[in-house]
């Protein structure tokens, strides 16, 4: 790694040796907290090295570059009196340095070594080593010194150094011990009651381990005296303490007709057959055929020449039979029906009557994540939906996005790498894949298929880009299970001319990947565009840097969707599916174990399904961490060397 040298003539080779052995080395190291890449990162920026170098002070990661490092000489009777000089100049001659990226630690060390220029002729090396855990270690190494008194003011000047560096990296260490996240639970229909899944949910994802204790508490947020909410405390360094929320809106729905029901029934039935999902078309072929044949039997014996009164007698039955089930029906119906059906009836159909309910469930969600924004106690938030609550929420982050995506704080410096990578997925040349692409949502072209968990970690790395950038879109995460979105070409339209591919169209249902349009130059399909902000430093000038489009929500938050395989009449879950081909292939579909039985509300009972509840808990990336930069001051003042 060091500069190669002459080769010294055979005079000269002694009085090297000799010299040699006259001098000395002074070591001093610091373990700290954080990886390796991270502090390589953070420890190098101008204003960073200002700080803990000193004022003039200049380093920087590149073969070659002019370095200027803090110098000191001892002085008085003693020599232990230290006086710091202007900085001393040298150029890096030697670098061992991988590419930071945010992520795994690189096994290697991050290393560079400065040549001191005459008189002082001597070298500093700098090097920064993983460590076990996550953590890394700073060493620095001065050699060439040939006095007491060099290697005491030396001593003096690293050392100082590196309490400067142990200060920054304990203020950042507690910020990252006071980390938070926070869960929003959405439920889905029935008669639920205030509470009852957010403690199902907790005791069955994080109540098995007996170090994961969770403590039931009031929720301040919620405006419903009903409500609690669970804090589950923080996991060594593997989980930061997560708050638990449910978002209650049974009591929002409560005037639903069976008319309303039938209603939104019937449509469904008449619906196409290429709307109708393939797992559920023989169940609404049955209800046809039923349906056809009973109007064919009436129709039959109406016609029939037999006896007046055995005409009667059929025809009174036939029109007796729905009277008679509809009495028995109104027995249920208060239950079952309006109970479980009214909510899917009355939300997902968008008429006149259901849309003040609609915009009241709408409302608390928006309150809700407002709230948890607002308050700065969460580095990250996560989603999740089950059943029709899976649709609500998605609903409520479409609507978010669009009020939110652009709230910022004033950043002096800001990047769109990690965002540019990810839009050029959709840019990439075709593939010889054997996997061939969910079919694409719009005209188009078709991009060459990505591993899914390539996409979401690029869309992790987009999302912390966008927090460093000043935005404050802290929706990391969108989970869904027992989801009907799976069959949104089959529910989820305007009206009989406004299709869902008419709204996925228009981006008014967000879809992952976004919808694109054309753009120019190599970069043919693209969902951001670029937004100005006034310059940190000259408020008369603007800077600029790439955001999402309005329908570009899962560009930055992944989803993931878990379902029960439907078999058969009952077997699995006949509500959810696969929602990526409604959606987008950007969407990790995980499919469950196949179970018998109806199997819609086993998604976190750990009882029944124990392994659907670990991919649920999976599901959540519980484990989450922010890179120090994150924690540690952005903009440190220098430090003046006296």
């Amino acid at each position: 790694m060091f500069k190669a040298e002459k080769v010294p003539t055979e005079g000269s080779r002694m009085a090297a040796e000799e010299t040699r052995a006259s001098l000395s080395t002074v070591r001093v190291g610091l373990g700290l907290s954080f990886p390796a890449n991270e502090v390589a990162e953070y420890l190098f920026r101008p204003s960073v090295v200002a700080h803990w170098l000193g004022s003039g002070c200049e380093l920087a990661p590149v073969l070659g570059f002019e370095a200027r490092l803090p110098h000191a000489t001892a002085q008085g009777p003693s020599q232990r009196v230290i006086r710091y000089e202007r900085p001393d100049r040298g150029s890096v001659c030697a670098l061992a340095w991988p590419a930071i990226e945010h992520g795994p630690t690189p096994a290697g060390n991050y290393e560079l070594v400065v040549d001191i220029h005459a008189p002082e002729q001597t070298r500093i090396a700098l090097r920064i080593s993983p460590r076990p855990r996550g953590r890394s270690r700073l060493r620095i190494e001065h050699s060439g010194l040939s006095t007491d008194g060099q290697r005491f003011a030396s001593l003096q000047v690293w050392q100082a150094a590196l309490k400067r560096v142990y200060k920054v990296m304990s203020q950042a260490w507690r910020s990252a011990r006071r980390e938070r996240q926070a869960v929003i639970l959405v439920h889905g229909i029935g008669e639920q009651r205030p509470g009852q899944m957010l403690r199902e949910f907790v005791s069955n994802v994080f109540g098995q381990d007996a170090r994961e204790r969770f403590f039931v508490k009031p929720d301040h947020v919620s405006s419903l005296f009903e409500m609690r909410m669970a804090t589950v405390p923080r996991f060594e360094d593997k989980r930061p303490t997560t708050d638990v929320y449910e978002l209650y809106w049974a009591h929002l729905i409560r005037d639903t007709t069976l008319a309303q029901v039938y209603g939104w029934v019937l449509r469904l039935i008449l619906a196409g057959n290429s709307k109708i999902p393939k797992t559920l078309i023989r169940i609404v072929w049955l209800i046809r055929v039923a349906g056809a044949l009973a109007a064919v039997a009436f129709i039959w014996l109406m016609t029939l020449d037999i006896p007046g009164w055995l005409k009667g007698v059929g025809g009174g039955l036939l029109v007796g039979l729905p009277a008679i089930a509809t009495f028995a029906f109104k027995a249920i119906r208060d239950e079952y029906v309006i109970g479980y059906a009214g909510d899917a009836a009355r939300y997902l159909e968008p008429h006149a009557d259901n849309i003040s309910r609609r915009q009241e469930i709408r409302e608390a969600g928006a309150k809700l994540l407002d709230a948890l924004h607002d308050n700065g106690r969460y580095g990250r938030i996560v989603v999740y939906g089950h059943s029709l609550g899976s649709v609500i929420a998605y609903d409520i982050l479409s609507h978010a996005w669009g009020r939110r995506a652009r709230d910022r704080e004033d950043l002096p410096v800001t990047t769109s790498r990690a965002l540019a990578a990810l839009e050029g997925l959709l840019n990439a040349r075709p593939s010889n894949a054997s996997v061939p692409p969910v079919p694409p949502l719009s005209t188009s072209p078709t991009p060459a298929p990505v591993a899914i968990d390539k996409v979401q970690a690029m869309q992790h790395a987009a999302w912390m880009e966008y927090r460093r950038n000043g935005f404050k879109w802290r929706i990391s995460d969108f989970v869904t299970v027992g989801s009907p979105l799976a069959h949104a070409r089959w529910l989820l339209k305007l009206d009989s001319k406004t299709e869902f591919a008419d709204l996925v169209r228009e981006r008014s249902m967000p879809t992952c990947p976004p919808q694109t349009e054309d753009g120019r130059g190599p970069i043919k399909r693209v969902f951001t565009f670029t937004h100005a902000y006034p310059d940190h430093d000259d408020k008369s000038r603007s800077r600029s840097v790439l955001v999402p489009h309005h329908g570009g929500l899962f560009a930055l938050t992944r989803w993931t969707n878990l379902y029960f395989p439907h078999k058969g009449l009952i077997n699995g879950d006949p509500v959810a599916g696969p929602v990526a081909d409604c959606f987008g292939n950007w969407v990790r579909d995980v499919p469950l174990r196949e179970t018998k039985g109806f199997a819609h509300t086993r998604y976190t009972n750990r009882a029944q399904e124990g392994d659907a509840v670990d991919k649920v808990r999976e599901a959540l990336n519980l484990p989450f961490s922010r890179p120090l930069a994150d924690h540690a001051p952005r903009e440190l003042e220098a430090t003046v060397l006296r």
